[in-house]
Formats: C-alpha cells, structure tokens, sequence
C-alpha cells in the first residue's frame, strides 16, 4: 500500500498506514536541522489519530508559531516559498465535518507552510470566509447546513480585489461530477482518500495562481491610480495649478445640467490682472509668471472650498461660484479683489501701486442659450466694463434681468 494515502474505513473512521513513527517522531523533536522539517512531514503521513481534535489543533498552532519564529537563515518549505515570493503565506481554509481528517488534512497544510483554518460545515466555513477573505478553500462536497457546491457558488460572489482558488474534496469518481463543480465555480478537485502528495500539488498550484491574480490587483490598483493622475494632470494648468479650459468645459456643462434639470443656480466671474503687459515688459516673463503663481494662490484661498477656480487664458482666470445669485456673485469677487490688493505686489514704475485685477460677474445659462460659453459671454462683456470704469472694481452682467434678484433689476 502506498505511503501517504488517508484510508475511509467502512466505520466512518480514518486509518492511517503506519510506517516507522515512533521513529521519526523522536527523530525530529532531537534534530533541530533544516532536515527536521521534512522528517516531521513524513511522520504526519504515518502518524496514528489516537487524539482529540482539541488536542491536533493545539499542536497545529504550537508548530505554527514556531515555524514563525524560525530563523531567517533556515532553508524555506517549498510550499511557503511558492505561496508568495514577497512572504504572504497562503491562507486554507479546510471544510471537513469529519473531525479526524479535518485535523490530518490542517496539520497537513501547516506543515508544508500555509496557514490554516478549519470548519466543520460549510455554513460556519461561509461565516468565515466573510470575515477573513482566505486564499484558497479545501472543502467536502457533501456537508451538513451548506453543501460544498453551495459554498463554491457563494465563494464566486464575493470575488472581487482578491480571488479565491475553491478545492473540492469527493469520494464520486465520475467525470459528470467533476464537472458539477467546475459549472460551480471550483477550480480543481481531489479525490477521496486523500493522498497528502497530491494535496501539496494541488496547493503549489492554487499558491502560483492566486499569486498571480493578486499581482493582477495589485497592478490594476497602480493602473487606476496612474489613471487618475493623468486625467487629473491633463485637466490643470500646470503654472497656477487652477483647472484649465478642458476641465473648465467639462465643468460648466455639468453645472448647466443640473440647472436644467433640478433648478440649480451658479454664476460666472471672469478676472484679468490688471497692467499685467507691463508688468511683464518691467520685470520679465519669469517674473511675470510668479505674479500669475501668487494671485492664483491667493484667489483660491478667499474662495469657498465649492467654488471652482480656472486659468481662462494669459493673465485671464475664471471662476464657476456654485449655488450664488448674480448680487452674492458680486460681494464674492469683491472678496477675492480686495484679497489680491492687499498682497501688495509692487506693479510696473510705469503703472506704479501694486497688482489689482478687474471682476465681470454673470449668471448661469439662461433658458434658450444653445452655448455653454454664452455665460462667459456675458461675463467677458462685463469685464470690459469694468476696465473701462478704471480697472481695480467688479461689475455685473447689465443686460441681467431676473424677477426674485433685485440687485439685477
């Protein structure tokens, strides 16, 4: 009879084939070499189920923290090391209401590397693999309060960020049931008795494959991740980190749905650093662009945290003020003017003072406007009045008429 083979005795009990294990065991508890390992693998095959479960899982445990307190210097179980190259340990979790080979089958596992869980029906194994998300699942077919076809089935909903490689364990040979459980979501399958070196083939390949499917995720997260960071590069202007023309369309299209659809009020304000020109002529371009760097910092401190700040052009910014009639609009980039001025940048000797900036203020899309750039429109017509007023103040859109804004009438 073949070393290794877990024999179902017509009793319902386990009979192990006994080979040389007092020996062995005695072997391995004196040597503390790398070899010990080994010999404490092949004892398992051998070794006779004269305990409790109670007690197999207090041993089970014991070796497992030893295991993790072995030196880092000790040779690697093959098991282990293929698990994860980065040291993830597969975590098994073994479904068997047979008390006995539920507590071969665990001690099994851990002495080939893995970590290990047990359950004793598939419903108590699904409560589990809730909580703990395992790496693979060695589960009975025929299993008290959930099968372990069910339990396969309800293992492939959950899938998601990790994958988990589903074994089912049957003592049905026929090829019409292996393929019931594939239907099912199972991954592979191993037959009853159980040969202890066909379940540590069965493993290497669950460890390569949820190895791979992790690595999988984890390059989706950095896809992702890269992802959003070049839509989000693509849509700011790189000098001021304001949004730019892209998203400011993208932007204004969104807020005149929501207007559309449910009511929603916004208005637009465009801004212009005044003298900008000769600043530049006065100081130069690098210059220049750290004016354009600073005012942009502080427009976007004396705004609402839901208030949208966009690089409009040049010297030209843009500002979508959510949920604001046209006369809040107005007190608004009176704010953000009076904030500009009092950070003082000395402006051009030709000009003299400091850096001002010029506000037209409008409203949203009004009803019949085909353009989501009618608004800007409007809101360019009343910067220019503005700067044709003397530049350094905030206008509105004169052509507003809005019954409930009295500011507008």
């Amino acid at each position: 009879m073949p070393r290794g083979h877990l024999i179902s005795m017509s009793d319902g009990h386990i009979a192990v084939w006994m080979t040389e294990a007092k020996s062995k065991e005695a072997q391995m508890e004196a040597d503390a070499s790398p070899n010990a390992q080994a010999l404490r693998r092949d004892s398992l095959h051998s070794a006779p189920l004269m305990q409790s479960e109670k007690e197999a899982r207090e041993r089970i445990a014991a070796e497992a923290l030893e295991n993790g307190n072995a030196s880092q210097d000790e040779q690697p179980k093959s098991g282990a090391e293929s698990a994860d190259k980065r040291g993830q340990a597969l975590r098994v979790l073994v479904v068997e209401d047979d008390a006995d080979l539920c507590a071969i089958l665990s001690e099994a596992i851990v002495d080939l590397g893995y970590l290990c869980a047990t359950a004793r029906d598939g419903l108590q194994a699904w409560t589990l693999h809730q909580r703990e998300d395992f790496d693979v699942i060695l589960s009975d077919w025929n299993m008290p309060q959930l099968t372990g076809l069910e339990l396969c089935r309800r293992t492939r909903t959950l899938d998601g960020k990790t994958y988990t490689y589903f074994i089912l364990m049957t003592g049905m040979s026929e090829k019409k049931h292996f393929l019931t459980g594939m239907d099912a979501g199972a991954d592979d399958y191993i037959t009853k008795p159980v040969d202890l070196e066909e379940l540590e083939v069965r493993l290497k390949s669950a460890a390569r494959v949820t190895s791979l499917h992790r690595e999988l995720a984890n390059n989706n997260v950095r896809l992702r991740r890269d992802s959003e960071h070049f839509f989000s590069v693509a849509r700011t202007d790189a000098l001021t980190q304001a949004g730019n023309r892209l998203r400011l369309e993208e932007d204004l299209r969104a807020f005149e749905a929501r207007g559309a659809r449910y009511g929603h009020r916004h208005c637009v304000a465009l801004i212009d650093i005044d003298h900008f020109k000769n600043y530049n002529d006065a100081f130069g371009h690098p210059a220049g662009d750290e004016v354009l760097r600073q005012v942009a910092d502080c427009m976007r401190e004396s705004l609402r945290s839901g208030d949208q700040l966009y690089r409009y052009g040049g010297e030209e910014f843009l500002v979508i003020l959510p949920e604001q009639s046209l006369e809040e609009g107005a007190l608004a980039m009176e704010r953000l003017r009076t904030s500009v001025q009092s950070v003082a940048i000395a402006q051009a000797p030709e000009i003299g003072g400091c850096i001002t900036v010029s506000v037209g203020v409008a409203s949203g899309a009004r009803l019949g406007e085909a353009s989501t750039n009618a608004c800007i429109k409007r809101a360019d017509v009343a910067l220019y009045q503005a700067k044709k007023a003397g530049r350094n103040r905030v206008e509105t859109d004169a052509s507003e008429v809005v019954a409930d804004d009295p500011v507008a009438k």
